[in-house]
């Protein structure tokens, strides 16, 4: 048996030393914002819905950290972020200045955003497809999807 020269006791411990590579990294997830193309029928009660307009959607400032991160699975390409939003509808605006409606519906909506993604093989972006849970006191709390 040969060992070889750049073989030594610095090395091997440098070696044990070092973390275990993984194919999993967690994120913090910071300065997020979104704009929609479009934007959506929006229901005001069981019977009565608005056109919401393009939608805005940003991190949400009271958010506590722990809400706004993220795992990438890359053996799996996977990937799921979790981070909380505020939401503005500016179909909203037009529908309290029509008069009738609460200017309460002005406030941005409250919501805890999931999104669980697939990896493209080469890495270069995914898809991803969300939930979006909106929080106690938001309009929409204990709303539930179509």
């Amino acid at each position: 048996m040969t060992i070889s020269d750049d073989l030594t006791v610095e090395t091997l411990e440098a070696r044990r030393a070092a973390p275990e590579p993984t194919a999993r990294v967690i994120f913090g997830v910071t300065n997020l914002y979104g704009i929609s193309h479009k934007g959506m029928d929006m229901p005001l009660n069981s019977e009565e819905s608005i056109k919401s307009g393009q939608i805005v959607l940003m991190l949400d400032p009271a958010s506590p950290p722990q809400t706004n991160m993220g795992i990438a699975d890359f053996d799996q390409f996977a990937l799921r972020v979790r981070y909380g939003v505020q939401g503005v509808f500016p179909g909203l605006h037009d529908l309290v200045l029509a008069g009738g409606h609460s200017p309460s519906l002005l406030a941005p909506i409250r919501a805890t955003a999931t999104d669980d993604c697939t990896i493209e093989p080469d890495l270069s972006g995914w898809h991803a497809r969300g939930c979006l849970e909106f929080l106690p006191g938001s309009m929409w709390s204990g709303a539930k999807g179509g």
